[in-house]
């Protein structure tokens, strides 16, 4: 039985890739683009015994076009969030330290609560475990006849289905994947947020999708060069939209409410 049988911790890839976008999604504002790519790539790896890989820092780094420090940085930020676990290992040959075994959790696993970011006991492996065996590279892509699915990052769009906002869903996932929404709709939570982060999407979507509308035919058209930037202004400028009809109607509400108060004054006199 291989070493990484024992640490694994999905039935399915699909089952990891669900929790790998549900880490993310409850996660958008501690998880930076750097963070969420390393986790991404974990989960790459971690798809022959879903959930465990056995992957150096070194060969992260590699991955996410990042210093051996950043990668280290960003497990650990994954550790402490309780997004992953990182089993210390020994070599057998030489009793050294050898690559740490990450696993991906499971959404709200209990039995990490406690622990978040500290390693398990050292777990002793019979050698490194080569790349081709564990750490396939990014144009190995298996099919869904084999119980793995493509690459995570090709997650179609309706695995996020009930996840969003029904309006914003359909808006985005007509022209992009399970990734991409992912990425804009964290561009959309954090100009609301920057706005008013209690504003409920799901009463108030209409202005949104205006503006993702507005922006997606801007970028047809060729009219701007950064679609991220566009697309930040255009949903800042919704949730400011949002904002004025609330505060608008809490007028209204408050004076109504007065003048109701100043007929019962008059009727008790």
């Amino acid at each position: 039985m291989h070493y990484l049988a024992d640490h694994q911790t999905f039935d399915s890839t699909s089952a990891l890739n669900a929790a790998v976008y549900e880490h993310i999604k409850r996660n958008t504002y501690d998880l930076n683009d750097t963070d969420r790519q390393a986790l991404k790539k974990i989960a790459r790896y971690a798809v022959k015994f879903s959930g465990a890989a056995h992957l150096k820092a070194e060969t992260l780094a590699e991955l996410i076009g990042k210093s051996v420090k950043t990668a280290r940085r960003a497990l650990n930020k994954l550790a402490t969030l309780g997004i992953v676990k990182k089993i210390a290992t020994t070599r057998k040959i030489n009793g050294g330290k050898g690559a740490n075994i990450i696993v991906i959790l499971p959404v709200d696993d209990q039995s990490t609560m406690s622990n978040r970011g500290q390693a398990e006991k050292p777990t002793e492996t019979t050698a490194e475990a080569p790349k081709t065996e564990n750490e396939p590279s990014d144009s190995i892509k298996r099919s869904k006849n084999q119980n793995n699915v493509l690459d995570t990052a090709v997650i179609p769009a309706d695995a996020l289905k009930g996840a969003l906002p029904n309006e914003i869903y359909t808006a985005m996932a007509r022209y992009f994947d399970a990734e991409k929404i992912y990425k804009y709709y964290g561009i959309l939570l954090r100009a609301k947020a920057s706005v008013d982060r209690t504003i409920r999407l799901e009463d108030h979507a209409a202005p949104f999708v205006e503006a993702w509308h507005a922006t997606i035919m801007k970028a047809k058209s060729h009219e701007i060069k950064r679609f991220d930037d566009y697309l930040y202004a255009g949903f800042m400028k919704a949730a400011w939209t949002v904002k004025a009809r609330l505060n608008r109607g809490g007028s209204l509400m408050e004076r109504f409410r007065k003048a109701l108060e100043g007929q019962g004054s008059r009727h008790k006199l």
